[in-house]
């Protein structure tokens, strides 16, 4: 069996999309190691697999790609491997130039978000000379160069529509707790909703994770003396469940301000479908385009009258199209899913 590596610029924690490739190659018995930068230095230290450097978070500059990617050559050239799997486009612009001269037709690129790295970096050629390209949202093809073979991956690895949790939306409640799950980002958008809903005894806002955001948002809740909103900091996996179970809307809100929140989806997506809660999101994006078509949740315009909104909203939820909603929304992932699948077992075998 031929080796493959993959590679990846961060802490495991912050790459869930790992798993979908390692499954089917555990599945097929094949060869493979897992490079990457533990940027939170969380993980246990391997020197040959695992790269540190002397900050701890997500934010690096240019020399501190530039140092991970001299370690990755140097990785690959002393161990050999016969295919690379690349995670995305800051680190695919530093292995470019490696990859064509030595890796054309066996690497993958998997791209999870837009960077701005793509103003001056022109993917083209990498793409085309890739087996091909994964992209975790088909809106990304609006702005990635055109080729025929990319392929869909949803992060998700809900199997089929009975693997969805039951729904249970109370929306009868006279108090409704809106929650934040998951790394916590997009602080503009958050603080005009936390404004408009400010103190407001009927509705309780959680943050549950955290990021670059967190200490942001602490200081606006003390300047503004709201107290209706708790940040909990960081949880643990077996703890989702729960967080889930005790909350009625879902916030995935982000502006429709730049192409990363134009056109990307977040795991929240998949978590809310999963556990059967109703998602916010903010007109304007893919996400809410996903929200709307499906009739996952509440899809709002403004903040200007948000209280309404959301009662409005529970007052006229129907539980039968909602759950119809779901399921169809995860038909559709899972026959992608699928295809992602069939094409990797391919890679693998060639």
């Amino acid at each position: 069996m031929k080796k493959i590596a993959l590679i990846g610029d961060s802490s495991m924690l912050y790459m869930p999309y790992v798993s979908n490739y390692e499954k089917v190659l555990v599945d097929n018995n094949a060869d493979y190691s897992i490079i990457n930068w533990d940027r939170f230095q969380m993980e246990n230290f391997d020197k040959e697999n695992k790269y540190r450097d002397q900050k701890i978070g997500h934010r690096r500059n240019f020399i501190d790609y530039y140092k991970y990617s001299r370690f990755v050559i140097k990785k690959l050239s002393k161990t050999k491997y016969d295919k690379v799997i690349v995670f995305g486009i800051p680190l695919s612009f530093f292995l470019k130039g490696f990859l064509l001269k030595n890796y054309k037709r066996r690497y993958i690129i998997d791209i999870r978000d837009y960077h701005k790295i793509l103003k001056v970096f022109n993917t083209s050629k990498l793409i085309e000379n890739s087996l091909f390209t994964v992209i975790s949202s088909p809106k990304y093809k609006e702005w990635l160069p055109k080729n025929d073979r990319y392929e869909i991956n949803y992060n998700t690895k809900i199997k089929n529509k009975e693997s969805l949790k039951p729904a249970i939306v109370n929306y009868k409640k006279n108090t409704f707790n809106i929650s934040y799950i998951g790394a916590t980002r997009d602080y503009d958008i958050n603080t005009e909703f936390i404004k408009n809903l400010k103190n407001k005894e009927k509705y309780n806002i959680y943050f549950h994770g955290e990021g670059d955001i967190n200490k942001d948002i602490k200081n606006y809740l003390i300047t503004n003396n709201i107290k209706n909103v708790k940040l909990t900091g960081r949880y643990y996996r077996e703890d989702e469940d729960k967080l889930y179970h005790t909350s009625d809307l879902i916030n995935v809100l982000r502006y429709n301000d730049g192409i990363n929140n134009k056109t990307a989806l977040p795991n929240r997506l998949y978590n809310t479908v999963l556990h059967g809660k109703p998602m916010l999101a903010f007109k304007g994006t893919f996400l809410a385009e996903i929200i709307n078509d499906y009739n996952l949740g509440l899809v709002v315009e403004s903040f200007d009258e948000i209280d309404k909104d959301i009662e409005n909203y529970f007052k006229g939820f129907n539980i039968d199209e909602y759950n119809l909603g779901r399921c169809n929304l995860i038909q559709d992932i899972i026959r992608e899913n699928h295809k992602f699948i069939r094409n990797l077992e391919e890679f693998i075998y060639i």
